[in-house]
């Protein structure tokens, strides 16, 4: 996100209270807030900050002193890396998020660009085709794919989509989701398809290596030890969920820069910060979906929308249907009536840009 902060310009609109007050309140799950500011939204966060919550901050001896605090408060948080995006799910539809737009600093690569919006490395790629992976160079303007039509699958503990390197873990109370960059299976260790549960919690996990993965490094000349403590340089990271799938496990990593890339031995891997956070949500005997789905349709308010991924296996995993067959579906299962630009359809699932683009409209 890119945001002009001057401190002569500050305060005479009460919506910048009203946009750093819901990032803070959002950092600390007091709000389940999708966006920094809408007119729905509003009239109720105006009455919150005059209500209860501008009583934490009485102490401030004027609005300007107030709002200057928490243009700095939240001038903080843009700049440190993004733990989660979680937002309320329409009642109406199944495409959640903004597209945001940033700026490329030197030294960055398009993965410390995308953990900065919690958005994996492959995912930017996706979306700025033509910028280069490991230097985007200093200035460029990048496109941040934070909008995402829901896979198509039970809206029920977490659903992991290998074709977007994507998880998503839908919260007990049904209105909310939460979802993050994952790292996968390489070509030749396939993270399986399939519904599994979380059978184990560890944290400061100790890595007993699977005999595969021990034969691998013994024909590659680079022996492991059978096991490895808990520690900075442990592959598991600080935790570790263990599904119901032999040796499959959903883990932290030391090595952050695999993580939103086919990079592991069949394990979902994820950033240091979002593993902490799922660890501490997720209960044991939640349900795990694990899906392959390039090409997912959705629709929200009038809009129809495609997001396409490049299939990371078409051979492996299947599901590269036609658009025509993916909005078929969608109509049958919802009986919501739509009209395709079936032109636009077919070049946005041609394009696979990773984020949703408008191909029709609702009936």
């Amino acid at each position: 996100m890119m945001l002009n902060i001057n401190h002569k310009t500050v305060i005479k609109d009460n919506r910048v209270y009203v946009i750093f007050l819901t990032i803070y309140l959002n950092v600390l799950e007091l709000l389940p807030i999708t966006s920094l500011y809408d007119e729905k939204l509003y009239p109720k966060m105006k009455k919150k900050i005059e209500g209860a919550s501008m009583k934490k901050l009485s102490a401030a001896k004027s609005m300007d002193a107030v709002a200057k605090t928490l243009l700095w408060i939240g001038a903080a948080m843009l700049v440190q890396p993004c733990f989660a995006l979680t937002y309320t799910i329409p009642a109406q539809g199944n495409v959640v998020g903004h597209i945001q737009y940033t700026t490329a600093s030197r030294h960055d690569s398009l993965s410390t660009v995308g953990r900065r919006h919690n958005i994996g490395g492959y995912e930017m790629k996706e979306a700025n085709p033509g910028v280069g992976y490991k230097n985007p160079r200093a200035g460029k303007k990048l496109l941040v794919p934070s909008r995402f039509v829901l896979p198509d699958a039970p809206r029920k503990g977490i659903v992991i989509n290998l074709a977007e390197l994507r998880l998503y873990y839908y919260h007990p109370d049904g209105r909310r989701v939460s979802t993050f960059p994952v790292g996968v299976g390489q070509d030749g260790w396939n993270t399986p398809l399939g519904k599994t549960s979380i059978v184990r919690k560890r944290a400061n996990p100790t890595w007993v290596v699977p005999k595969s993965i021990l034969e691998n490094h013994r024909r590659l000349g680079k022996p492991i030890p059978k096991s490895m403590p808990p520690g900075p340089k442990n592959p598991l990271g600080t935790h570790a969920l263990s599904l119901g799938f032999k040796n499959i496990v959903i883990h932290g990593t030391p090595y952050p820069r695999g993580v939103g890339l086919r990079s592991s031995h069949g394990c979902i891997r994820m950033l240091p910060e979002d593993i902490r956070k799922v660890f501490d949500m997720v209960p044991m005997g939640t349900p795990v979906n694990i899906v392959h789905q390039p090409n997912k349709v959705g629709y929200l308010g009038k809009q129809v929308f495609v997001e396409s991924h490049v299939p990371i296996s078409s051979s492996m995993y299947g599901g590269n249907h036609s658009i025509e067959y993916s909005v078929k579906k969608i109509v049958n299962k919802t009986g919501v009536k739509m009209n395709i630009n079936w032109h636009q359809a077919r070049k946005a699932r041609s394009q696979a840009s990773g984020y949703p683009k408008a191909i029709g409209r609702v009936l």
